[in-house]
């Protein structure tokens, strides 16, 4: 089975992201020109893990539920675990849902 997390945009886990890093290392800048890099690589690191993909609000089409846009551009699987995180203002207030596709979805 494969793990799919769902994530906001790439600017706007970018920007969560370069606010971490900020706190973390104190007088760095991590300019909005940065943020688009830093979540991509953010997804690379977490998919270098077997069968776990990444991926981002903007490349889901809009006319489709998320379940079904898995399903017909992602390929995910009846079964397959989706995580779908929503950051919130702050570091701190994450929101994360789990479910599985159903078979309904993956003919």
């Amino acid at each position: 089975m494969s793990t799919f997390y769902l994530m906001p945009s790439r600017y706007q886990l970018g920007q969560r992201f370069a606010e971490f890093l900020t706190g973390l290392f104190p007088g760095t800048d991590w300019p909005q020109d940065d943020w688009h890099d830093l979540a991509e690589g953010l997804a690379s690191a977490v998919m270098s893990q077997d069968d776990v993909y990444v991926v981002y609000a903007e490349d889901l089409p809009a006319d489709l539920s998320l379940e079904a846009g898995l399903v017909e551009y992602f390929g995910a699987e009846p079964g397959d675990a989706v995580i779908e995180v929503r950051p919130g203002i702050g570091l701190g207030e994450v929101g994360v849902d789990y479910w599985r596709v159903r078979d309904s979805l993956a003919a």
